[in-house]
């Protein structure tokens, strides 16, 4: 009778660890907000539930993939499918907040930087793709027929460069605000919070930077093929502690000061006229006889 190995049972504690996290975090977030749930809001949301997904399935596969290729398939793909998605939602979540860190008096479709932005995502494609076409997976011959998986090194070394220069990006953005802000973020209003909600991402792209490198350093220490648990853990591990640094990030009253001001219609930074009155008051005397 197989019963589950060391590393088994380390990557079902982070499994069920990351499920507990994600879930309390979707919840808190959920609670908090109040009234309309708008895009940035909504990216929020969807980066959370996206990253339960991921690991739901990753813990389902981590303890059912020795001996089954389905499983093993389904371990593989959710790595290269899931985890890319829930990568780009949360760059799309970066996209959506340097917008309103830098003030904009343009809609976000007439802003050149945004649209450049976006179009830096479609490369993502290209990039699942690559992985899928240089993918490899295999069964051991020998009992309990461990699934490993993997990409051959030139899908991991162009993932990981354009992922880290995506990140990089996003995180001199964030911090070019907190040490060179514009002149609009200087004499904003609501400067303080800028400055705070700032470095906190920008500290966010780095989490991201570095966690993003750990999920594909792992094929190249095993030679592009890991034994399947080990990307699924670290992938977990990386979904996870994204989702609850960004739950940090905007947790900060700042951070819902300012999506309050931004967002509300009418409601910019609009230069306010003051126009001063002369009050002159009229007192008519009656003398009497």
């Amino acid at each position: 009778m197989y019963s589950p190995d060391l590393y088994e049972i380390l990557s079902e504690i982070v499994s069920v660890s990351c499920v507990s996290m994600i879930s309390l975090v979707f919840g808190r977030k959920m609670a908090s907000i109040d009234g309309p749930v708008r895009y940035v809001r909504g990216l929020l949301l969807t980066l959370y539930a996206m990253s339960w997904a991921f690991v739901i399935i990753a813990c389902m596969a981590t303890s059912t993939n020795n001996g089954n290729m389905t499983s093993c398939l389904a371990g593989f793909y959710n790595v290269v499918f899931l985890h890319t998605v829930v990568k780009v939602v949360l760059y799309l979540y970066f996209i959506e907040k340097a917008y309103m860190l830098s003030v904009p008096k343009t809609k976000r479709l007439a802003t050149p930087l945004y649209l450049c932005q976006l179009g830096m995502l479609v490369p993502f494609a290209v990039m699942i793709a690559l992985m899928v076409a240089l993918r490899t997976t295999l069964l051991g011959a020998d009992f309990p027929f461990q699934c490993s998986f993997g990409f051959q090194m030139p899908a991991v070394v162009a993932s990981l460069a354009y992922d880290a220069l995506i990140n990089l990006l996003f995180a001199g953005q964030f911090f070019r605000s907190v040490f060179a802000p514009s002149n609009a973020q200087q004499t904003s209003h609501q400067s303080s919070s800028l400055h705070v909600v700032a470095k906190r991402h920008g500290i966010l792209a780095l989490v991201s930077m570095v966690l993003s490198a750990l999920s594909y350093a792992i094929y190249v220490l095993f030679n592009d093929l890991p034994r399947g648990l080990m990307p699924l853990t670290v992938a977990t591990l990386d979904v996870c502690i994204c989702s609850c640094m960004a739950q940090w990030a905007t947790a900060h009253p700042a951070d819902h000061q300012l999506l309050d001001k931004l967002l509300q219609p009418g409601n910019g930074d609009k230069p306010v006229k003051l126009e001063i009155k002369q009050h002159q008051e009229v007192v008519v005397l009656t003398e009497h006889a």
